[in-house]
């Protein structure tokens, strides 16, 4: 009987390990399986996210391309404001001259272009001189434009 129960035994240490090897088998088989679903879902969020990059590169150079084109204009449009600031400089410079001119020889009624064959007095030319034209104004300096 004591060799029965060690066959008995025996056999149930067989089974034992047989479980335990059929147990790390599965084990290992899950083991390889969640490893390769988190290499392909590796794999696909690198692809995704490259995709992503070369997207956002292709818009930072669209970017970058308005925004040089942004400071050419930019320079442009203060370029033409230094040159829009010294002209109206020379127009009021000039209405000045042509003001103190008038005031000086006694000027200052003058006909409206219109009315000029009637002989009509508008007022004085200061008011609105790119209106009027006066006899008696001569231009004191040559602008250039």
């Amino acid at each position: 009987m004591a060799n029965a129960e060690k066959t008995s035994s025996g056999s149930d240490i067989d089974e034992k390990k047989r479980k335990r090897k059929l147990s790390n088998r599965e084990s290992a088989r899950r083991s390889r399986l969640k490893k390769q679903k988190l290499m392909e879902d590796t794999i696909h969020e690198i692809s995704s996210l490259e995709r992503r990059i070369k997207e956002n590169s292709e818009r930072c150079r669209a970017v970058k391309q308005r925004l040089d084109s942004v400071e050419t204009e930019n320079a442009g449009l203060r370029s033409e404001k230094i040159w829009l600031s010294s002209y109206v400089s020379d127009l009021e410079n000039m209405i000045a001259t042509t003001s103190l001119t008038l005031t000086q020889s006694g000027g200052g009624d003058c006909v409206d272009d219109q009315n000029a064959n009637a002989g009509i007095a508008v007022g004085d030319c200061r008011r609105t001189p790119w209106k009027l034209s006066c006899g008696s104004l001569q231009p004191m300096a040559s602008f250039k434009t």
